[in-house]
């Protein structure tokens, strides 16, 4: 049986669940979600698809969207996903079986796993370092449940909800994330910056230009905060907050890993 399993990942997190989760799924492999993008990779002829991915204001980030929409998948494949997340899944299965739908397809299942947060904007406090290293260290035992319901190719209810709560936070949360914080708009750098070209290495959207001594990003930007969270001399912030705030990126993941472009 071959297990396609696509991940989206800023800082590592959907990256190390799928490669887990890989580990434990015969004729595996492992596509990104910028690769297939890249290359027009559509067409899966696969006996189960999954779908990795961080929770970004209670939904699925927009990159994700976009290929979930233009992708074929045989019409009797098992098809489930994984949010890594910061405490709250939202609704992100339940947008993500809305785009299946409308293929002919559904959502089989959708998992969830805690891992450590990366949000930059005011007032949403980091993890500890040792609350870090607990979620870390926690994650290997929540791919077990997962990898054996796969092979089951079990339906269960998908982890969070899809209730008119949830969908007015995760409206609240975009405006203050794309609107009050504008976040995509506020990322600069300091004297620290010595223009290695890592962040424009990075970006899956290809948003982020090293032009001499100075470094520009874009209109695209999706919010996945990899090059503050990789950039090696800490030099990218966002507005005035994170001078001081801590990085984060899963330590199992080497830069390497991250690249788009090599």
């Amino acid at each position: 049986m071959k297990n396609t399993i696509i991940y989206f990942s800023g800082t590592g997190n959907s990256l190390a669940v799928a490669r887990l989760l890989a580990d434990k799924l015969p004729e595996s492999e492992i596509l990104s979600v910028y690769e297939m993008l890249r290359h027009s990779i559509y067409n899966l002829q696969s006996d189960s698809c999954g779908i990795i991915f961080p929770v970004c204001c209670q939904d699925i980030p927009e990159i994700v969207k976009k290929l979930v929409s233009a992708m074929r998948l045989p019409a009797n494949a098992y098809v489930y996903a994984v949010a890594t997340h910061n405490g709250d899944v939202g609704y992100s299965h339940f947008t993500l079986d809305r785009i299946l739908r409308k293929k002919g397809l559904r959502l089989q299942a959708g998992f969830e796993v805690l891992m450590p947060g990366n949000s930059i904007t005011p007032n949403n406090s980091t993890n500890s370092n040792e609350e870090i290293e607990r979620r870390v260290k926690a994650m290997p035992a929540l791919i077990d449940p997962i990898a054996d319901n796969v092979l089951k190719r079990a339906s269960l209810t998908y982890a969070g909800n899809d209730s008119l709560k949830k969908h007015l936070k995760g409206w609240r949360n975009m405006l203050r994330h794309r609107v009050i914080f504008n976040v995509p708009e506020k990322f600069w750098v300091t004297d620290a910056c010595n223009q290695c070209g890592l962040c424009a290495r990075l970006c899956p959207e290809n948003n982020i230009r090293v032009d001499g001594a100075a470094v520009h990003w874009g209109k695209h930007c999706q919010m996945c905060l990899a090059c503050i969270h990789w950039c090696p001399q800490h030099a990218i912030q966002n507005g005035e907050g994170t001078v001081k705030r801590k990085r984060y990126h899963h330590p199992d993941i080497v830069i390497e890993d991250m690249l788009c472009r090599k």
